[in-house]
């Protein structure tokens, strides 16, 4: 039985999970950026003029927080420069590659054998070389993750909520892969050196837990545990509390208190690195918002935004916005030349219906935002500090503890934009920290 965590909130799922995942015809290129993950960026193993093969490495770094990239096409490479990155929103060095539409495997990566698929080093080696970070968004590298965590973490958690709505990437994943991701699962857990995988999932995936428990998962380790549906039930902290009733402190992390998370995908990658040796280059996507067609389909990674939509026969009603990844911690597009990256797992087209801006938003000092907030934070005083630049204050109410979920916007009746403002406090924080080291060390050189 799952425990409880407070706060939450219960928007429309407005998912699509009987939409089986479908292909588009691949783009005549790909734009890859050299950075799809959280820390050092990768360095090109390519230079202009190459050929490469689909799966190939072509860009990495020897830094310890560093994911390797990979062709995920066949062609040759045409360009390795700034591009427009899909989440940041900056030009980053980015590798170009014109598709031969051939789509020439690499097979630098062979499967592993059955002794290597019992050897956790052998499993972290080949997690990193796949180049497999966190599929829920956040692209954190997993070989790290795992490695960090040995000796700290005795309680491994499998994220199976996809609580935001229109998502449906890894609830077919469940349907149609599901002894791989079970496999992929067991690698996991090996390779952290636990005996017992927890996988949480929302009840509201009623047909994935039965698929799942029918194929005797605890051969693999597995646990299955049904989740109430809530949001933002899939954050990690929230995964964490339920499974083990444990509590990740702010500023905290999950192996702090004995656990490690790890995504539905990001499994199903692993058995994919492991038992076929093929890196990870795709994933599914969610294309949903009433300005298109909703569908779930399987993209490699570098394909541009606008292909996509292009080939899921463009907008039938006009375009308000497009958000990358879910409504809720989703990021508006601007650029539909970029190419999609591995953390993002939506594409969603709104009209202008679908708006919620206004043009005055107004507190009424209802505390409904502090009621939802799953950290328990005080949202109104952050963002009132916020907009004040008060540094001491954001600090004292904690704004760098909010984890973005945009629970207490969405609760908002006022329609105060609050996540936005605590992005935008929390890069306005780190700013000042880092002008008053500067301003302290030139003191010290005097």
């Amino acid at each position: 039985m799952p425990f409880k965590y407070y706060g939450g909130v219960h928007p429309d799922e407005m998912k699509q999970p009987h939409l089986a995942v479908s292909t588009i015809p691949q783009p005549s290129q790909v734009v890859i950026p050299l950075q799809m993950h959280i820390g050092a960026p990768c360095q090109p193993l390519v230079k202009v003029g190459d050929q490469v093969t689909m799966g190939q490495k072509i860009g990495d770094n020897p830094a310890p927080l560093c994911a390797p990239i990979h062709a995920t096409v066949s062609g040759k490479v045409v360009a390795i420069e700034p591009r427009r990155h899909c989440v940041v929103g900056d030009l980053v060095p980015s590798i170009v590659i014109e598709n031969d539409g051939l789509d020439t495997p690499c097979t630098d990566l062979a499967p592993l054998t059955e002794e290597e698929l019992k050897n956790p080093e052998a499993i972290i080696q080949r997690i990193r070389e796949a180049g497999v970070v966190g599929m829920g968004g956040a692209m954190f590298p997993t070989h790290f993750k795992i490695q960090g965590g040995r000796g700290k973490v005795d309680t491994l958690i499998i994220n199976g909520a996809e609580c935001e709505p229109y998502l449906n990437g890894d609830h077919r994943t469940m349907l149609e892969h599901p002894v791989e991701l079970l496999k992929g699962i067991e690698l996991v857990r090996i390779a952290q050196g636990v005996d017992t995988a927890y996988y949480g999932i929302e009840e509201n995936k009623q047909d994935a837990i039965d698929l799942l428990n029918s194929l005797n998962p605890e051969q693999y380790g597995v646990v299955i545990v049904p989740e109430k549906v809530k949001y933002p039930q899939g954050a990690e902290k929230m995964q964490v509390k339920a499974n083990t009733n444990r509590e990740v402190k702010p500023g905290g992390i999950p192996s702090g208190v004995g656990c490690n998370v790890v995504s539905t995908f990001t499994a199903y990658s692993v058995y994919r690195a492991c038992y076929e040796g093929r890196p990870l280059i795709e994933r599914v996507l969610s294309v949903g918002g009433s300005a298109i067609e909703p569908a779930n389909v399987l993209i490699r990674f570098g394909t541009p935004i606008q292909h996509v939509i292009d080939n899921l026969g463009g907008f039938k009603r006009p375009i308000d916005r497009i958000v990358l990844g879910g409504p809720m911690m989703g990021f508006a597009s601007f650029d539909q030349s970029c190419g999609l990256i591995k953390g993002i797992s939506g594409l969603l087209c709104f009209t202008e219906d679908e708006n919620r801006d206004v043009e005055h938003p107004t507190c009424i000092r209802c505390g409904k935002c502090i009621e939802v907030c799953p950290m328990k934070l005080q949202p109104i005083h952050m963002y009132m500090y916020t907009q004040k630049k008060d540094y001491e204050a954001m600090q004292k109410f904690h704004v760098m503890d909010c984890f973005e979920c945009g629970s207490c916007t969405y609760n908002c009746p006022g329609r105060l934009p609050l996540t936005p403002t605590f992005k935008m406090g929390k890069a306005m924080l780190k700013a000042n920290d880092a002008k008053m080291r500067a301003k302290a060390e030139a003191a010290e050189k005097k």
